[in-house]
């Protein structure tokens, strides 16, 4: 999947202008696939690229440190699902302190002008930019240089506005469809797997210890049924997808495009988060067991988990024994869970 850091890199890339959206588009909800679709749309009937501006790390990560929320899914994944959403270009801007005091003027003429020669801007009604947030929709209109277009929020069936901040809160809260519906895709989490305690292993069921890549939101204690993939998430070509097709929009010597994979093998995953209490010293950790997956070492590999559904929350068992039912009956749930969802049922 091919995107280019930093906005310098794609100074004169679009001589005929492009259409740009913005946000950090944490998880690309059905909220923000609206604004995707407006951009899209305004770029294809007048020829140009669509352009989409993430930010990478979240600008609380900067401004509020202790007050910066969990991401709901890997960058590499928000860069994909941007683009199989129709835009063309990602551009992955470090938000830096020097870039957070930009005013709202100096971000106009140089991002949005200078850099990508932007011919539209698409946002949201409640857009806000620039140093302190002080630039708004009518900032962007009162520069009178691209047309601004602006796109109303989502609103689920129960009539809330679909936000990033509302399925943390349900993810949170273990609403975990929910969650998924306002997503349009199961929560994506990544993680490399690390050496635990073998437990799972003697039971019969080898498990992966997964560190999160990124600060990510984890689920609610409890086991659950995934898909995981093995996720090389390392580069493959600069300057051009898989060293064979470059993009005409970014192969122009300056910057850096890096093409990223996230597919791999699936297998359907039975998930254990957070500590189990039948063992005392246990450690709270995402633990996965991937069905069917042949015996080799995952020690060091990268795996992304796809959360389908919500099966139990954590128990204490009267024996080993019959936790051990329970870890079977789990993985056979799993699998078919897995097996309806990868055939589309």
């Amino acid at each position: 999947m091919s995107w280019v850091v930093g906005v310098e890199g794609l100074r004169g890339a679009f001589p005929d202008g492009c259409a740009v959206t913005m946000g950090v588009f944490d998880g690309v909800h059905r909220g923000h696939s609206a604004l995707i679709a407006a951009t899209t749309r305004w770029a294809r009937a007048h020829g140009v690229p669509a352009v989409a501006l993430t930010f990478d790390p979240h600008p609380a990560a900067v401004l509020a440190p202790a007050h910066r929320p969990p991401m709901l899914c890997p960058l590499a994944h928000r860069v994909e699902r941007l683009r199989q959403q129709g835009i063309d270009v990602v551009v992955v801007q470090p938000f830096t302190p020097a870039f957070a005091q930009l005013s709202p003027e100096a971000f106009i003429e140089q991002v949005l002008r200078r850099d990508l020669n932007a011919c539209a801007v698409v946002v949201g009604d409640d857009f806000r930019f620039g140093r302190g947030r002080a630039g708004s929709v009518g900032t962007l209109r009162q520069a009178g240089v691209f047309e601004v277009i602006t796109v109303d929020g989502v609103l689920d069936e129960s009539g809330e506005r679909v936000s990033s901040t509302r399925i943390r809160e349900l993810i949170h809260a273990g609403r975990l469809a929910e969650a998924n519906a306002l997503l349009g895709e199961p929560l994506h989490w990544t993680g490399v797997a690390t050496r635990g305690d073998g437990r799972g292993r003697g039971f019969g069921y080898p498990t992966a210890n997964l560190t999160p890549i990124e600060p990510l939101i984890t689920p609610r204690e409890g086991v659950y049924a995934c898909i995981a993939n093995l996720t090389p998430l390392s580069p493959l070509s600069v300057n051009g997808e898989g060293g064979n097709t470059p993009s005409p929009f970014t192969e122009r010597g300056q910057g850096s495009e890096v093409a990223f994979s996230e597919g791999g093998e699936g297998y359907p995953a039975a998930v254990s988060v957070g500590k189990p209490p039948m063992f005392e010293n246990a450690r709270g950790r995402v633990e996965a067991y991937l069905i069917d997956f042949p015996d080799r070492d995952l020690y060091g590999r990268v795996i992304t988990l796809r959360f389908l559904r919500y099966l139990r929350p954590q128990q204490q068992f009267e024996s080993i024994d019959a936790l051990l039912g329970q870890m079977a009956r789990d993985v056979e749930q799993t699998r078919q869970i897995a097996q309806e969802v990868q055939s589309g049922r």
